[in-house]
């Protein structure tokens, strides 16, 4: 038999990821890498290849060693990757491989990884099930990535299978049966504690190390001024952290600011939005840029809610028309709390948190808005209602131009906005943002793990935006949800009700709601001036649906293609029967898929809703977060029609020192980038990372459709530059060098 002739195979493997805060990187040195070549192949298969070299562990590094091999391998298709303990440690690190890339005949393959594997004990044999949280090996697809029915070659199709039964052994949804009988809620992953998350969906260190340092600086702040609170009590000499003017809590907030040493230019954002926060514009303008700038709805009718009130509505409100002219105008709008509904009155943390008891008033808040002539969006009648204690509804109307700011005609509208302020943000930060963002979203990211294998193109054009997700939840259902002592709780209104507030929202969520164009056409809100949250929202939906326009086409020639792909027909099928199993109807979700154009539809909105849409309702909270602008909790029942309002009164309803605090720093922590986040655009000026290198659609092709979706995004981010000059406020929260690629906040 004559010699087989050796032909020469480089290869580079990439591991640890990029830190930028980190000086120094630490080495792998725990044991040997193995990699094989075509494994499972009777004719191409190589021997397997043991690489010695120290690996670069917590920061980007790369190995690059070369084999001679027998000529008769040929071109790598799939890659088996192994490490193989040197140690008598009983724990050693596993290592984070981010790609390998082989170089034979002039040609380039890359194998795309992005996991965790761990170093397994020679004398025991070669693993085959998960342990320590990481598959026992790595069996990668070169290049494109591939659907499941174009293989042709049986050992490419049991490696795929194997790769999708060991992903599907560490991912698990939630028991049912634990589920059953309890309030509304989304499947998600069946892990409780962070720790025992499978390796590759928990933060890599430098992330968790971030978090943590965010979050304890705030809960050591809060800690101290509990045990004080406590302390000063029993010795009777605690006073309440009071407020006797708003000036006051503009002092404390940045007392705090500094104290906690939170960045200056968020602080400079929030002090501006300070001045003007009082205004009937800028009421009106944060619910078009606002944090929960996506719930305005034009309004069709004023029978029904609007009836007995409307005729409260002063002819100077609407610029000497009446209501009837403006309804069909189109120049009425809304924005309502019905999510509150059956939401009792909170505050049982309050004197763990602040030292008294207090009942924390939930208010069923509703608001009428007028597009004025000149284009402004302006607040004309409130509807406030405090159903848990059976009072009957009070309507609140502007008072005249020019009215004095200590006039109770003033003072009283001022207090209806502030009552409306806080039922918003409360209903917008359990269901915009958690319930919405998160909640809805892990369901995806559990799906897409168990269904689609490293191989599928969709896995590896979704990761960047998935892998955020899960990690993020346990931690938040730990942090926020726990109905004793959740952090919603210390700090929220309705904090003692989440899961009800869950319901509500969860009976009316569907689908649908994912589709912002769909949206903004169904509220009405299309044609609308100085709208810059849809504008901008519009602008990248249609530039991320280009884009998955393109990596579709790439990965299905047809619709049949979709038809045949027995994989993303499970990813469907277990987002109805899983995620959204007891929603009725799977929540409109499609159970299956057979045309291109449902497939690019789904894709865009699981891709838009983990990065723009989180965006919007995460990154710009600090701003607005002034406790008299948005309040977490109100001490007093809202006001009987007939009340005289007074600057006490207002005080006296307003959230103390202690929970004003509260709202600030979990609005901050929650603002706040990761040193090491991705975003669409990076900016070397800014130390931001870009979607290139943390992508997993590596082909020339794939990354060809990403750069051309980042030149859009560049021309976006221009327009989006210019049309900030000279504003007051600037709104660049959804700029694409602004939003991460993931949710992991």
């Amino acid at each position: 038999m004559p010699a087989q002739e050796e032909v020469p195979y480089a290869f580079i493997i990439q591991t640890g990821s990029n830190y930028p805060q980190l000086q120094k990187s630490k080495k792998w040195c725990d044991g040997t890498m193995i990699i094989t070549i075509n494994p499972g192949s009777d004719s191409t298969e190589s021997q397997p290849i043991r690489v010695t070299e120290s690996f670069d562990f917590d920061t980007e590094g790369s190995v690059r060693i070369q084999h001679w091999l027998p000529d008769t391998i040929g071109v790598p298709k799939l890659l088996k990757v192994d490490l193989e303990s040197n140690k008598l440690e009983l724990i050693k690190d596993a290592l984070f491989v981010r790609e390998i890339t082989i170089i034979f005949n002039y040609q380039v393959y890359r194998f795309p990884i992005k996991n965790f594997v761990y170093p397994h004990n020679p004398m025991r044999g070669n693993p085959t099930v998960a342990k320590m949280g990481c598959p026992p090996h790595f069996l990668i697809r070169e290049g494109t990535g591939t659907l499941k029915h174009h293989e042709t070659e049986e050992f490419i199709i049991k490696a795929r299978e194997e790769d999708l039964e060991t992903t599907q052994s560490m991912v698990k949804w939630v028991d049912p049966a634990k589920e059953e009988g309890t309030l509304l809620y989304p499947g998600y992953l069946g892990v409780k504690d962070y720790d025992k998350l499978p390796r590759f969906l928990q933060f890599r260190e430098a992330r968790l190390e971030v978090y943590l340092a965010l979050k304890l600086g705030g809960k050591s702040e809060v800690q101290k001024n509990a045990l004080q609170n406590v302390l000063q009590k029993i010795i009777f000499s605690y006073e309440e952290e009071r407020f006797d003017s708003f000036d006051h809590y503009r002092d404390h907030m940045m007392i705090k600011a500094e104290e906690m040493g939170w960045d200056k230019t968020q602080i400079y954002e929030a002090q501006k939005a300070i001045k003007i926060w009082h205004k009937d514009e800028e009421f009106g303008r944060q619910m078009l840029c606002g944090p929960h700038a996506i719930k305005l709805r034009k309004v069709e009718s004023l029978e029904g809610r609007w009836k007995e009130g409307v005729e409260r509505i002063t002819d100077y409100s609407l610029e000497g028309k009446s209501p009837q002219q403006v309804l069909e105008d189109g120049h009425l709008f809304e924005v309502t709390t019905d999510g509150l509904i059956g939401v009792k009155h909170g505050g049982k943390q309050s004197l763990k948190v602040t030292g008294t008891k207090q009942t924390w008033y939930v208010t069923l808040a509703d608001c009428l808005l007028y597009q004025t002539t000149d284009g402004r969006m302006i607040p004309v009648l409130i509807r406030l209602e405090n159903r848990n204690d059976g009072k009957p509804q009070t309507w609140w109307t502007p008072p005249k131009p020019g009215t004095d700011k200590e006039d109770p005609e003033y003072l009283k509208w001022l207090l209806a906005k502030i009552y409306f302020r806080s039922s918003d943000l409360n209903r917008y930060s359990l269901c915009a943002h958690f319930a919405r963002a998160h909640g809805v979203g892990e369901s995806f990211g559990v799906a897409a793990y168990r269904n689609l294998p490293n191989a599928h193109p969709i896995l590896r054009l979704l990761q960047p935006h998935i892998q955020g997700i899960v990690p993020v939840n346990v931690q938040a259902r730990v942090i926020f949800m726990n109905p004793e002592e959740g952090g919603f709780s210390m700090f929220l209104g309705v904090g003692d009700e989440t899961r009800k507030v869950f319901d509500n929202y969860y009976k009316q969520f569907c689908y649908e709601e994912l589709l912002f164009p769909k949206g903004v056409e169904d509220r009405g809100v299309k044609d609308i001036p100085e709208y810059l949250h849809r504008d901008d929202m519009m602008a990248n939906w249609k530039i991320i649906e280009s884009y998955v326009i393109e990596m579709v086409g790439l990965a299905y020639l047809s619709d049949e293609d979709v038809q045949k792909d027995e994989e993303i027909q499970n990813f469907c099928k277990e987002i109805v029967e899983n995620g959204f199993r007891r929603f009725e109807n799977g929540a409109g979700f499609p159970k299956s898929l057979s045309t291109k154009e449902k497939l690019i539809e789904l894709l865009t909105a699981i891709i838009f809703n983990f990065s723009f849409y989180h965006a919007s309702v995460n990154f710009q909270t600090f701003t607005y977060s002034f406790a008299p602008n948005f309040p977490t909790c109100m001490r007093m029942a809202p006001p009987n029609q007939d009340e005289v309002i007074t600057m006490d009164r207002i005080l006296d309803t307003l959230p103390v020192g202690e929970i004003a605090f509260l709202g600030y720093n979990v609005a901050y922590n929650l603002g706040v980038y990761s040193p090491i986040e991705r975003f669409f655009l990076g900016d070397a000026a800014e130390d931001k990372l870009g979607i290139i290198g943390e992508n997993m659609a590596v082909a020339p092709e794939q990354e060809a459709c990403i750069r051309r979706m980042a030149e859009r995004m560049r021309e976006l981010k221009v327009k989006i530059d210019a049309r900030n000059v000279g504003r007051y406020l600037k709104y660049d929260l959804l700029s694409p060098d602004n939003v991460p690629l993931t949710t992991q906040t």
